[in-house]
């Protein structure tokens, strides 16, 4: 009797388990945005504008979504395409395009603030909250 009430305590606990989460690192871009300022301000950035009716960007942008979905904003065009890590590698692949030729984009992760854009050592900064110049 004794042995049948372990048994069943056993399986309960089996079963009662949930499934262990996806580790850190496949988490850690999901549902986050990264830029690369050009100017220190946006005062900085308005006042450098050639003319008023033509703007010119003021930072590149990278948003991770999730299911490895990622956009980046190197110009006034945003790329959609599918990223996936290894390591403290961020490998971002795209179709061929005039701005990303080869189509891939590689970033190492710097900590989970910032991103290392290996083609040209520009660090990129994660967003926090609604603005891009915090």
């Amino acid at each position: 009797m004794t042995r049948k009430i372990y048994m069943v305590i056993a399986v309960l606990l089996l079963g009662a388990c949930t499934p262990v989460p996806p580790p850190f690192r496949e988490n850690i871009l999901a549902n986050k945005t990264y830029v690369y300022l050009f100017f220190s301000t946006e005062k900085e950035c308005m006042e450098n504008q050639p003319d008023p009716d033509f703007f010119i960007n003021c930072h590149q942008q990278v948003d991770f979504y999730k299911n490895n979905i990622v956009e980046i904003m190197l110009t006034d065009i945003i790329w959609r395409g599918t990223y996936k890590i290894e390591g403290n590698i961020v490998i971002l692949s795209f179709e061929s395009s005039y701005e990303i030729p080869d189509g891939e984009i590689i970033f190492e992760i710097i900590n989970p603030a910032k991103l290392l854009l290996t083609e040209n050592g520009t660090v990129w900064k994660k967003v926090s909250g609604n603005s891009i110049w915090h």
